[in-house]
């Protein structure tokens, strides 16, 4: 059986001791979502990537369990973005993904 998503990445600019992640979601141009998180702060960290070296590749798969999210017809605009501080000045990963739903899910 295979996991439902696998992803593989590599940190070139410095090692994960810290990283603070901000996800943000537009739907058709509002914006839906804006979300924050310190994911690596150096102690007691639960993230497979917290503590990794400068260039090592990391790699994960996982399966998504539960209800599966319905999203209505439109366009969505996503970032995610990594920081390497607390004050979001040193950006260590920075994705901008366009997912487009052609049919509403009813």
């Amino acid at each position: 059986m295979s996991s439902d998503l696998e992803l593989s990445y590599t940190f070139c600019g410095s090692d994960i001791t810290f990283l603070k992640v901000i996800f943000r979601v537009w739907y058709n141009g509002a914006k839906a979502l804006h979300w924050k998180e310190v994911l690596c702060s150096g102690v007691d960290d639960e993230y497979s990537v917290c503590g990794r070296l400068k260039g090592e590749t990391v790699a994960t798969a996982f399966d998504i369990k539960g209800a599966r999210i319905s999203f209505p017809k439109g366009n969505y605009d996503i970032v995610l973005q990594g920081f390497s501080d607390d004050s979001e000045n040193n950006m260590i990963m920075c994705l901008n993904l366009t997912m487009i739903v052609k049919q509403d899910p009813f």
